[in-house]
């Protein structure tokens, strides 16, 4: 059982500030969570598994979602992505290329 949080900061144009993006998992409950800067959204595995069907099927976030898989297969990344299991230490996985 674990619980797992990745994030990165990026910038939100409309409020001309940093802010993270994570994700997270817990395998104790089964759930996904997804939090961008305020906004929070919990999700059950199958609510996760039919939003992945859905970003999948949809030709406008199937781009984004190929075009990150891209960024996964090359060397180069964009992001400086950060891995906690507690959300209060955080370590780099992957340093922004």
């Amino acid at each position: 059982m674990s619980y797992n949080t990745t994030k990165i900061t990026v910038f939100n144009e409309d409020k001309e500030k940093e802010e993270d993006v994570n994700l997270f998992y817990s395998t104790i409950t089964d759930n996904v969570g997804i939090t961008c800067g305020e906004q929070e959204v919990f999700l059950t595995r199958g609510q996760f598994e039919a939003l992945a069907y859905l970003m999948r099927r949809c030709f406008y976030t199937r781009d984004m979602l190929d075009g990150s898989q891209n960024i996964l297969d090359k060397e180069k990344c964009p992001y400086t992505v950060y891995f906690s299991h507690d959300e209060k230490k955080w370590e780099v996985e992957i340093e922004k290329d």
